[in-house]
């Protein structure tokens, strides 16, 4: 009977200690549920959070800066096409203006006169008085215009009549663009190309560069030698559009070109 008890009594603590281990296990692994729930909690907002879409204004501001920069483009392109067309016109109506003053040229040429020529000449000399006296310092282009009057004086005397009449008138030509030069600038008028009525015939003073448009940034023709020949046809501002002597067409600055009379040349 004693040996009964005493193996129930060893039955019994190892039950217990089998109960025990069971619930420390339990335990265990409860916690460990509970952290790894913690872990994924914690972890899966940084994780599965979605991108903020742009909102719809901002695409609105977008949309109608693009359709703002596509009316300007637009807009610039009218511009650039009215500026080429007028520019043609301006080339075709220089051409012409050329064309007539040669003619009117020959025919000044056959029906000048001793009179017609000495009042030529004073026209001239009246209009460089007047230069002078004005508030218009240019020095330099006085003396060229000067020396276009002393070139026609040179022809009347030689009885050249109709060589006196177009010099004198070529003086009478620089010294309007003189004057009108002055005038835009100091009232800030819309400059235009002005067709001069009679050529002037011009020589480079030094190695000039041709160029495409009147702009000392614009594309270069090609770079004239000095005492290379021009024609002076028409100016805007300070520049000149000549053309060479192998007929090409650009433009000069004024300061860098003289005149070029035969009758004081040679």
């Amino acid at each position: 009977m004693a040996r009964l008890w005493i193996q129930l009594n060893k039955s019994w603590r190892l039950l217990k200690i089998w109960a025990r281990q069971i619930l420390c296990g339990t335990v265990v692994a409860f916690l460990g549920l509970n952290i790894t729930g913690c872990t994924l909690q914690t972890s899966t907002p940084a994780t599965s959070s979605p991108s903020p879409s742009p909102p719809q204004e901002s695409y609105a501001v977008q949309q109608r800066e693009i359709e703002r920069l596509q009316q300007l483009l637009t807009e610039k392109d009218a511009l650039i096409r009215n500026l080429n067309a007028r520019q043609q016109d301006q080339a075709k109506a220089l051409q012409e203006s050329t064309s007539k003053v040669t003619r009117d040229q020959v025919v000044l040429r056959r029906l000048a006169t001793k009179p017609g020529a000495a009042s030529s000449i004073a026209e001239a000399e009246v209009a460089i008085a007047s230069l002078k006296l004005s508030q218009v310092t240019v020095p330099e282009q006085i003396l060229q215009a000067q020396r276009l009057l002393d070139a026609a004086t040179a022809s009347y005397a030689k009885g050249n009549y109709g060589t006196t009449m177009n010099h004198a008138a070529q003086s009478r030509e620089f010294i309007e663009m003189v004057k009108d030069n002055h005038s835009r600038k100091t009232s800030d008028q819309r400059l235009a190309m002005v067709v001069f009525n009679v050529p002037i015939p011009l020589r480079a003073k030094s190695n000039v560069n041709l160029r495409r448009k009147p702009f000392t940034n614009a594309a270069k023709l090609v770079t004239l030698k000095k005492d290379s020949a021009l024609t002076a046809q028409a100016y805007l501002d300070d520049w000149l559009q000549v053309q060479t002597s192998d007929m090409r067409s650009g433009w000069v600055l004024n300061t860098l070109v003289e005149v070029r009379v035969g009758d004081l040349d040679h």
